[in-house]
């Protein structure tokens, strides 16, 4: 499991300082590049200009359970929840001491970014995928 925070910012905000849903899906986002180096050893920038790979997000369902307003620090679990032969699942849970905010359920599939295919996972990477689902 992954863990991370970042405080609320006004740019994730609406006139009402509350967190606009399409910005609580980019720090979503942010808190799985952040668990790729993590996981994987690689982050987004080995592995798009070094092996030519990318990790596209194919499916999202996200739930809302509670507002999240300016200044509040939300703190992002990441947990891999199944590999497939060119894909993960992944299960975000956010929260604000303690409380639920919301949560994503995300799968990405590993892509030749030359051609857009899905490719199956390096042994390496693969190792260390199976190795965190467990």
């Amino acid at each position: 499991m992954f863990r991370v925070s970042y405080p609320l910012r006004f740019a994730h905000c609406d006139p009402a300082g509350i967190a606009f849903y399409p910005r609580c899906l980019e720090l979503c986002d942010a808190a799985v590049e952040d668990w790729t180096p993590a996981v994987l050893g690689d982050n987004r920038r080995a592995m798009h200009m070094g092996r030519g790979l990318g990790l596209p997000t194919v499916s999202l369902a996200s739930t809302f359970t509670a507002p999240s307003r300016l200044g509040d620090r939300l703190d992002f679990t990441v947990q891999l929840t199944r590999v497939g032969r060119s894909s993960i699942d992944l299960e975000v849970e956010v929260t604000c001491e303690g409380a639920p905010r919301f949560s994503v359920r995300l799968t990405q599939v590993l892509i030749a970014l030359a051609g857009g295919t899905s490719q199956p996972w390096p042994p390496e990477y693969r190792q260390r995928l199976e190795t965190e689902c467990q």
